[in-house]
């Protein structure tokens, strides 16, 4: 995504460390001890454990079948790529290639991009002292500039997550992880959806339905967190033994999934989630009819952008499919 290095991976090497090569001194040496210091070796992968085994001690179940399909594909690629991590670790012409292999790879995530440039700055400094890594500083400088990139980089080199960057991974991340689960994934949409239609009719109604489309996302986020989902899948069981008298009921208003996920850090977190969800059932027009009474004023672009912020922090509380360390630092 833009905004990150892995959105422009493809230019790192060409235009971060290539023209170093312009400067006195600097020959492919340097980037086979930036792959030694900056790159680690290939990991092998892990033998998958079998649920069963035949009487002949061999395995039998599908799943394990494809599990160790898979475990040998995986271990294949492992020795080409160690094959060639070792090759490249020793002979100056292979390391610029593997080096850009390593940029290049999509299985290179952000937080193993960001370590790598971390650590070429030193390897720079111990190679060509302050004019070649003043150069380099220059450089990722200018590179994030470009490309606006949202980190912070400081002296003597280090790069440091930015408010708009964590913002944006955190919608990022919620985009990819919403897209596994078709019900989610239509929602996402839907809410992307309504906030694009807004360039063209930033009319109250259309403003309600952006907030609407978000607190749909919050809501069936919510309904698949482990704990409700659990509970609901209980209730599921006990009622279809149970008689009528005794038939138990899903958890699945907002206040009541929210108590029940018990992630909030602290009482009045859990209360002002609540207060929100009941803004957006109270206010007319929003996700019900609403209180007329109670509208102060008519909902503008204010709300919108407000609203929009305010869910989105809430997002962390309200799901086990984010990382929040990944969203700071990846």
């Amino acid at each position: 995504m833009r905004g990150e290095f892995c959105g422009v991976r493809a230019e790192i090497l060409d235009e971060i460390f290539l023209p170093l090569q312009d400067l006195e001194d600097v020959d492919d040496s340097l980037f086979l001890d930036v792959l030694r210091d900056t790159v680690s070796a290939p990991k092998a992968p892990v033998a998958p454990v079998p649920l069963s085994l035949n009487e002949e001690g061999q395995i039998y179940l599908p799943g394990d079948i494809e599990a160790f399909d898979a475990y040998k594909q995986a271990l294949a690629r492992y020795q080409e790529q160690k094959e060639a991590f070792n090759d490249a670790s020793s002979q100056e012409d292979l390391a610029w290639e593997y080096l850009r292999s390593f940029y290049l790879d999509p299985e290179t995530s952000e937080a193993q991009l960001v370590k790598a440039l971390e650590g070429a700055f030193e390897v720079v400094d111990d190679f060509g002292g302050g004019e070649l890594s003043n150069a380099f500083f220059g450089n990722v400088e200018a590179f994030m500039e470009k490309y606006s990139l949202r980190y912070d980089l400081r002296r003597p080199f280090s790069l440091h997550p930015t408010l708009p960057g964590i913002f944006s991974r955190l919608v990022s991340n919620l985009r990819d992880a919403t897209a596994s689960d078709p019900d989610l994934a239509e929602l996402m949409h839907e809410f992307e959806e309504s906030v694009r239609d807004l360039k063209s009719e930033r009319t109250p109604r259309k403003i309600k339905q952006c907030i609407s489309a978000q607190f749909n996302i919050l809501e069936a986020l919510l309904q698949k967190y482990p704990d409700v989902a659990e509970h609901n899948r209980k209730v599921d069981a006990h009622n279809a033994t149970a008689s009528r008298s005794k038939q138990r009921k899903h958890i699945n208003t907002f206040g009541a999934m929210c108590a029940k996920a018990d992630v909030c850090p602290h009482d009045e977190v859990l209360n002002s989630a609540k207060s929100i969800y009941k803004f957006a059932s109270d206010y007319p027009g929003l996700r019900h009819g609403g209180t007329p009474a109670s509208r102060k004023r008519e909902i503008d672009m204010r709300d919108m952008v407000a609203m929009t912020v305010v869910l989105a922090g809430f997002t962390p509380y309200l799901t086990d499919l984010l990382n929040a360390d990944a969203i700071f630092a990846e």
